[in-house]
């Protein structure tokens, strides 16, 4: 047999997992077109300020102000400790400090270092795509990518920039494997190296980047192209795991220690109080709103509460599109699996992705939020592009009509994609435009009314912020932060009638609030009620919280009345002699 020939038979037989790689002087050319589209939907940003959650995590957080002690950050929350939520995200801190100190406190250089972050996890996009799909199809991917409107909150506002740093580097670590894989070959030990560092950097930016050693097994099983057999590759795959095992125990032990739990985040005020059965329900009543949100993302919110969305925490009629969502979902699970291994891994990708959010496993402090589908998205426009090959091998295909049509058309929905991402990066320029933008988009959102009063009590405006309160509280009355709220400014203005039934409203739905219990004592001592006060304090002390402060109300009520308890109005005895006029 000739040498070549040999060579063909010994040839691992070619896989519909891997279909071709691109020479490498095309890929440059291909990865600048699709920097352009990434600049062309996000370039609008640069004109942003610092808006919503980036007033919490960076104007008025002074620890990121500067980088001395910057050491500090490994031990410290991600949220300062005020804001009642916590996370644990240390380099997304020094990288915040870092071009705080550079920039001089300038929203400039954030947005800027975000654009450059989104050009370039596009390009990455295309770089994955291309060690999977052919050229015309990996480059379709990644040009979805680059303009979906999704994508707008991870690069307008600021704090998205954990998301984008997150996607870089799990991105990054997946083509290090696929590449070091390729053709079956053995990864080796600087590829190895190089994937084990940039989980552990990533589980530092974001607690999401923990989903790698699952996306690395579902690219070992759908991906790559190995015919040796399945123990030997998993034997292959079982050091990195490991290694990746031993670095995500360390982390999480950190994490626990500082957090006193895996989650650390305040819960969603509609899921707070659920378990894992009753988060179940709701998330599968807003799963097609995850699938609107991924194929046609026409409509876009700052934030999504009641009653924006439904919630249903039993079983409703409005499950049934959701239920019947998954199970599509499943049936193309199983299809992909069978006859597109490559559409399966970007399913997988999508699952994987949204994982950590979708509030099953843990409750965190959101129910959708649109930076969160940036790392998921990447799966959703393999998936998609898959169909490129498909359509291409179609007859229709061949004739030039059809081709112009098809072209036309995805040059039209790409069009519209960057055309709706730059027009609503502008919707992020500051909180006040955020706020207005989500009233008039989502007027039943509880939390628009919400921010929206937070705002104008900041612009010493308060009737028109106690009326979007209260808005806020009619359309979601269980949430005891809006009560906590309103009660301590009717207490700031001296109105405790008012502030008295709040706090007693907050507490019935959560007795332990220890703001809510120091502000109702300090009401009932500002209106003289000292056994009142009294006892609403010894309930306070009880808790642990702020021993030194319920102690001092609980002396001051009780040198009132040994001085006098006639002036308690609300505690006279209901019998004898005292209780007579005299």
């Amino acid at each position: 047999m000739p040498p070549a020939a040999a060579a063909a038979v010994r040839a691992p037989a070619p896989s519909v997992a891997v279909v071709a790689r691109e020479a490498p002087h095309d890929v440059p050319w291909l990865a600048w077109s699709i920097v352009a589209l990434a600049l062309l939907a996000s370039i609008t940003s640069l004109r942003n300020g610092f808006a919503y959650d980036d007033r919490w995590i960076l104007v008025e957080n002074k620890r990121i102000h500067s980088l001395v002690e910057a050491w500090r950050f490994f031990g410290e929350t991600y949220w300062p400790n005020v804001r009642g939520a916590a996370l644990y995200r240390p380099l997304t801190l020094l990288v915040y400090a870092t071009q705080w100190v550079v920039g001089h406190g300038s929203p400039l250089i954030y947005h800027a270092v975000s654009i450059v972050l989104y050009a370039a996890v596009s390009v990455l996009v295309l770089l994955l795509a291309l060690e999977m799909l052919p050229r015309r199809a990996a480059w379709g991917a990644a040009a979805l990518f680059a303009v979906h409107p999704v994508h707008v909150e991870a690069v307008g506002n600021v704090v998205g920039q954990a998301e984008l740093w997150t996607s870089l580097i799990v991105l990054g670590a997946v083509i290090v494997y696929l590449r070091g894989r390729r053709d079956g070959v053995p990864l080796n030990r600087e590829s190895a190296f190089v994937i084990v560092g940039l989980y552990f950097v990533g589980m530092m930016v974001k607690e999401n980047a923990i989903i790698l050693p699952a996306l690395l097994m579902a690219a070992e099983g759908l991906v790559v192209r190995d015919n040796a057999p399945w123990r030997e590759r998993a034997d292959r795959l079982f050091t990195v795991l490991v290694w990746m095992g031993l670095f995500a125990a360390m982390f999480l032990a950190v994490r626990v220690s500082l957090l006193g739990a895996f989650g650390g985040d305040t819960p969603h005020p509609s899921i707070a109080a659920l378990d894992m059965v009753g988060r179940t329900k709701v998330m599968i009543g807003l799963a097609p709103e995850f699938a609107r949100l991924f194929l046609w993302p026409a409509n876009l919110y700052a934030d999504y509460s009641p009653q924006a969305v439904h919630i249903h925490d039993t079983w409703h009629i409005e499950h049934l599109p959701g239920l019947l969502l998954i199970g599509c979902v499943a049936i193309l699970f199983f299809v992909a699996h069978q006859r597109a291994r490559v559409a399966a891994f970007g399913l997988w990708w999508v699952t994987l992705g949204m994982a950590p959010v979708a509030n099953i496993l843990i409750a965190t402090g959101i129910l959708i939020a649109e930076r969160t589908f940036l790392l998921p998205s990447v799966g959703v426009v393999i998936a998609v592009a898959t169909l490129v090959p498909w359509v291409e091998a179609q007859r229709f295909w061949h004739r030039r009509v059809a081709r112009l049509a098809l072209t036309a058309g995805f040059a039209l929905l790409l069009t519209l994609g960057f055309s709706r991402s730059a027009e609503r990066q502008y919707t992020w320029k500051d909180s006040e435009t955020v706020f207005v933008t989500l009233l008039r988009e989502a007027p039943l959102n509880f939390k628009a009314h919400y921010a929206q009063g937070g705002q104008l009590f900041d612009e010493k405006r308060p009737l028109e912020a106690e009326r979007e309160w209260r808005m806020a509280l009619a359309l979601n009355p269980s949430y005891d932060g809006v009560w906590v709220d309103l009660a301590h400014k009717y207490r700031e203005a001296h109105v405790c009638p008012a502030a008295i039934p709040a706090y007693k409203v907050a507490l019935g739905h959560d007795p332990d609030i220890p703001l809510a219990s120091v502000g109702l004592v300090a009401c009932y001592l500002e209106l003289a009620q000292w056994r009142n006060a009294r006892a609403a304090a010894r309930t306070g002390i009880a808790s642990g919280y702020y021993r030194k402060a319920f102690q001092f109300m609980i002396d001051r009520a009780d040198s009132a009345l040994a001085a006098s308890d006639s002036l308690d109005a609300t505690n006279k005895w209901k019998g004898g002699a005292r209780t007579k006029k005299r």
